[in-house]
């Protein structure tokens, strides 16, 4: 298989787990919202604060230099395996050991408990951990795309029925172990066809991929630690049950992030790593990536700020009407947040784990100070100050991790987000006034949505059909010839 059908596999069933990941997620957001506490969702945001950061520890940050190295024997991936497993069980013990002291510093002992469950997942996740990276750099996202799909169904399930049982917080708790061992036997079903680990461990073999993976991990901690410290802050400054508000908030409109991103970012960095010498495809490449993800991030968010009343009202009701101002401050942040995102990938394609490294130890210098003035004006305060620190970020990301690596000026960089940021802003102005006029929440969001999209595509049509054309680039030819004999495509030639 070509690389460019290999890429095009891989967005298609990327986008596929992403979509289907998003809605599983909202659908259960939607339901526990009803069934547990503001007090509960707090908890448990704290809880998934202190395993997903350990969980970075896993693999010490090796997954990417497996899939960066172009040749890599199968002795140094069984020593890498093996040291995942050991790194896992020492987590655990830590994490264990540490969970009192966790729940003295929010002064809740219910904490203890909490991540003590969910710290299995340290003995669980090592099993596959490797074999999902060994499917991602082999360009198979098919496989981990349907073992991801089946996991979030079974764990989504098991969840439910425990909270309609008044399990509470613990059935978050419990679902999260669930979809763990799930994945990690989808990834070895899958993975075990293509590699087998050996029972064989030589720390000298891997010492290579340790001083790539350190800086990885350190930047994946940084990165990770600084995006979750508004969770940790609010938690610590103003109480758990304020925490499960501004968490439901967060959730929210971090799903589109998770969901877009990921689509484009997990398929291009192994594509960008195979363009070696070639600055200007490169460039190019990068470029028609943020354009791509600025059209997505920013209709999705600016139609999620316009409607963050209905959608609060018809998902989680009346309770969480506080978390309303929180969501419409947060979509305008992860506008700006998802335009650094790119960049990240294209500095591991790089190599150079190092500057990643010290560009999130920057914001993670930086961050408490902006979250603890905003503090001072509660959650909005806290929101505020996070959207601050995202727009002051805009310029040095260029400087910094871009220019440097595909030679793009300012005038291009700003000049790939302009027309996203006009023509979606165009499409809202003319959608908003349908939302003001109906008054059923349901009837709103689905006609001011369909309203926007067709807005917005006929904008698309009118002023981006060389973006539209671009999309031939990334998909195989077989699949272009379908494309260009669709009545929409013929629509769009004939407009051009």
């Amino acid at each position: 298989m070509g690389l460019k059908k290999q890429t095009f596999s891989g967005v298609k069933w990327t986008t596929a787990s992403s979509l289907v990941n998003a809605l599983i997620q909202l659908i259960q957001l939607s339901i526990l919202a009803r069934l547990l506490s503001s007090e509960d969702f707090g908890l448990m945001a704290i809880v998934m604060v202190v395993i997903g950061f350990s969980q970075l520890f896993i693999d010490m940050g090796v997954s990417n230099a497996i899939i960066y190295k172009q040749k890599i024997t199968k002795k140094e991936l069984s020593s890498l395996y093996w040291l995942n497993i050991l790194i896992g069980c020492l987590f655990f013990l830590i994490i264990f050991i540490s969970s009192p002291l966790i729940a003295d510093f929010y002064h809740n002992k219910r904490l203890i408990s909490l991540i003590n469950l969910v710290a299995v997942t340290f003995l669980i996740k090592p099993w596959g951990q490797q074999l999902m990276v060994m499917l991602h750099k082999k360009m198979q996202f098919k496989a981990t795309s349907k073992t991801d799909i089946a996991a979030r169904l079974i764990a989504f399930t098991i969840v439910i029925i425990l909270a309609y049982n008044e399990y509470g917080v613990y059935s978050l708790a419990i679902g999260t172990i669930i979809y763990t061992f799930c994945t990690t036997l989808g990834y070895n079903f899958f993975g075990r066809k293509i590699y087998r680990p050996q029972f064989h461990f030589n720390r000298k073999e891997i010492r290579e991929y340790i001083n790539f993976g350190l800086f990885q991990m350190g930047d994946k901690s940084l990165n990770y630690f600084a995006s979750q410290l508004d969770t940790v802050l609010i938690g610590k400054l103003l109480g758990v049950e304020i925490l499960g508000v501004y968490n439901v908030a967060k959730d929210l409109t971090s799903k589109p992030y998770a969901m877009i991103n990921p689509i484009i970012t997990k398929v291009t960095f192994p594509l960008m790593s195979k363009i070696i010498d070639n600055i200007e495809r490169l460039k190019i490449i990068f470029l028609n990536i943020i354009q791509y993800l600025s059209y997505l991030n920013i209709a999705l968010y600016l139609l999620i700020a316009i409607l963050a009343k209905p959608i609060i009202l018809l998902m989680f009701g009346v309770k969480w009407l506080a978390a309303i101002p929180i969501v419409q401050i947060l979509a305008i942040t992860f506008i700006f947040r998802s335009f650094g995102n790119p960049a990240g990938s294209l500095l591991l394609s790089r190599g150079k784990a190092n500057i990643a490294f010290f560009w999130n130890l920057g914001i993670f210098l930086f961050y408490p100070i902006y979250l603890y003035i905003g503090s001072f004006w509660k959650l909005e305060g806290v929101a505020i100050a996070s959207l601050l620190l995202q727009i002051s970020l805009f310029l040095p990301n260029w400087r910094i991790n871009v220019y440097k690596f595909t030679n793009i000026s300012l005038k291009e960089y700003i000049l790939a987000f302009k027309n996203p940021f006009i023509l979606t802003f165009l499409a809202i102005i003319i959608t908003y006034p349908i939302s003001l006029i109906i008054e059923n929440n349901i009837l709103t969001v689905l006609i001011s949505s369909c309203f926007f999209g067709m807005i917005f595509l006929t904008l698309l049509i009118m002023f981006e059909r060389k973006l539209i054309f671009g999309l031939k680039d990334f998909i195989p030819e077989k699949l272009t010839n379908k494309l260009v004999r669709t009545k929409l495509w013929k629509l769009i030639q004939k407009v051009n």
